[in-house]
């Protein structure tokens, strides 16, 4: 029978009182919500830490991976074992501390989360966390594992771009995205090589599109250039999109005309539901495809796009000025092939 708690803080500090291994898996966390559990991380021998690896996620104050990388020291620093597993899909919740003490619900490791909120906190009984071992083995594999010097040196260097103080959109940050490429370099590492489809669209080249950019000559393609060359760092997300809606007008040529007809000094509004609904589709049915070749992924992609259009970026428009730039000069140039 499971056992329902009003407080997260309660359960989880009895189940982990005296325990020298443990599971904790959580997206978001704090200083505070750290804090809380430091009589276990002082003591334990092993911990599974599963969270999210986004420094979106940090600058948005949703995840203190300053916080989580004193922790790992900590541990480390004991001669103990701190294995990191990381997913930016991640939105579950556990707390285990041994075979029969595993907690569940919807408590993120934050204050908050573990005292005041209103959350659903349940305690499994014995037979019922033994068998919850099977799913936890199943869901580690869609899972990415860090080495844990990795996250911390990440964090030493990426530390000073994240707290600096900065106005504007996130996606103009030139500091922040090379925090964000710095962190896609490592968890692209887990994606699957995947090539473009036979869709009766020849597969076209990023120059193939700048040059496409030039001849067009708009203000919106002298952005495109302009990002494309360096402005606010912005290279990556130029070339993201351009691959991504590349694939997305391959796989949905019905698209085309309407997008197209975009006038050229305007950036797609996607307020055409049947477009939208497709594209959020198609990046999530797509999110783990890498293209070694080109240096794309949509991994990659989804990072810079807010959750409205699919994507992950929090704390900021993403990359949503670039990709509405980017789809329609696309839908054109496959007009015009």
């Amino acid at each position: 029978m499971i056992r329902f708690h009003k407080k997260a803080i309660d359960v989880v500090r009895e189940a982990s009182d005296g325990a020298t291994t443990g599971l904790i898996c959580t997206p978001y966390y704090s200083e505070r919500g750290l804090k809380l559990l430091d009589p276990f991380f002082d003591a334990t021998d092993e911990v599974e830490f599963w969270t999210r690896f986004s420094p979106l996620d940090w600058r948005a104050g949703v995840a203190d991976m300053a916080a989580l990388s004193r922790r790992i020291q900590s541990v480390v620093g004991r001669e103990k074992r701190f294995v990191l597993w990381v997913s930016d899909d991640l939105h579950a919740k556990i707390y285990r501390f041994s075979d029969d003490k595993v907690i569940i619900g919807s408590a993120n490791l934050t204050w908050p989360g573990m005292t005041s909120n209103v959350e659903v906190v349940c305690e499994l009984t014995e037979s019922e966390a033994a068998d919850l071992s099977s799913f936890l083995s199943n869901f580690r594999d869609r899972l990415t594992l860090m080495e844990t010097g990795v996250f911390t040196a990440y964090v030493d260097v990426v530390a000073d771009a994240i707290s600096k103080p900065f106005d504007g959109l996130v996606e103009e940050n030139e500091e922040m995205n090379a925090a964000i490429d710095l962190a896609e370099e490592e968890l692209r590492k887990a994606l699957r090589e995947t090539a473009h489809d036979a869709t009766g669209i020849p597969p076209a080249e990023l120059e193939e599109f700048i040059d496409y950019c030039r001849r067009e000559n708009t203000e919106v393609c002298q952005e495109i250039i302009a990002r494309h060359e360096g402005k606010h760092n912005l290279q990556g997300h130029v070339k993201h999109c351009f691959y991504g809606c590349a694939r997305f007008l391959s796989e949905f040529q019905e698209f085309i005309t309407e997008i197209a007809a975009t006038p050229g000094d305007s950036l797609y509004d996607f307020a055409s539901s049947s477009v939208r609904t497709s594209w959020r589709n198609f990046l999530r049915d797509h999110a783990n495809e890498i293209d070694k070749e080109r240096g794309f992924s949509f991994h990659t992609l989804r990072v810079y796009v807010p959750a409205t259009l699919g994507g992950k970026c929090t704390g900021g428009g993403g990359g949503s000025p670039t990709l509405k730039r980017v789809l329609p000069v696309v839908a054109r140039m496959l007009q015009s092939l």
